[in-house]
């Protein structure tokens, strides 16, 4: 059986990736005639159509969408494995992609003590909420805020989450029971809308939240805004230790509730035996144990 060369795959798997011959061509350093030959002979070996042609270009058929998924898995291990051998510091750097407030509250004051304990190991870390493409990102994985679920991945509890309303000194006194705390000024999470909602449902209290409310992007401004004397925020005191001891806020009640969410190290199945995933989490769970959280 003939097999399609590597140079073919690689061919398709630019076309398809930008559904151009022209753009593949430009990618590769190559004519668009090139890009065109070596397509139909891959076409001709395989005996498939792959793509189709429409009136601004190409487009993949059906089994082109199917061999396309698969290609383009391959390619990425072959260039991740050229990589590494070009470049072998790459082998001793850990890539992620953080939840902002976890990195700057939780992670960044202990990185002192991760580079002590793995001199030899470099640490890449960016910051994100959203979904992250591991292969086009070069993750190894990322940590986010959530239930635990992510399909067709594989979540590791890291830290769990446990949530008390807080506020300023200033506020404190006027907020004495939940009857109290259900008419204050309540600084909501619009990326978790839910939460206040969670938080009254875990102390078995009835809610209905406002139609009109205090809404921010992140869990940063959120802080802020409970600092200045804007609202009541929900808070993890894990991750807020220097306010508290400062004594820029202060509980409004004394009830902690456990969160829907935790905290979580998500990758593909495919990392899971990678020297980066496990001495990572080797270490945060040594921090944990450390600071008797976990």
């Amino acid at each position: 059986m003939a097999y399609p060369s590597l140079n073919s795959l690689r061919t398709f798997e630019t076309a398809a990736r930008l559904l151009s011959f022209n753009k593949a061509a430009d990618e590769l350093c190559i004519s668009p005639s090139a890009v065109s030959h070596q397509i139909r002979q891959l076409e001709n070996t395989l005996g498939v159509k792959l793509f189709a042609r429409v009136e601004r270009g190409v487009t993949l058929t059906s089994r082109g969408e199917f061999y396309f998924m698969n290609v383009q898995q391959g390619v990425r291990i072959l260039l991740r494995a050229t990589d590494l051998l070009m470049d072998p510091k790459r082998s001793r750097t850990i890539k992620m992609s953080v939840v902002p407030f976890f990195a700057t509250r939780w992670l960044m004051p202990r990185l002192e003590r991760f580079q002590s304990l793995f001199a030899d190991w470099e640490l890449a870390i960016q910051t994100s909420t959203q979904k992250s493409d591991f292969e086009a990102e070069d993750l190894d994985f990322v940590i986010r805020r959530g239930k635990g679920s992510w399909p067709n991945l594989v979540s590791r509890l890291l830290m769990n989450e446990n949530l008390t309303p807080f506020c300023a000194p200033l506020l404190a006194d006027s907020i004495l029971d939940l009857n109290d705390l259900k008419t204050a000024p309540l600084l909501y999470n619009s990326q978790v809308p839910a939460e206040w909602s969670e938080f009254f449902a875990s102390v078995d209290e009835p809610f209905d939240a406002p139609a009109a409310r205090l809404e921010f992007q992140n869990t940063s401004q959120i802080l802020d805004a409970c600092i200045a004397g804007a609202g009541i925020a929900l808070m993890d005191p894990a991750l807020i230790a220097a306010e508290l001891r400062d004594g820029r806020i202060t509980p409004a009640l004394d009830i902690t509730v456990a969160s829907y969410r935790q905290y979580y190290l998500v990758f593909p199945e495919n990392h899971a035996d990678r020297q980066a995933v496990d001495i990572f989490l080797k270490w945060v769970d040594a921090e944990l144990l450390a600071q008797g959280t976990q």
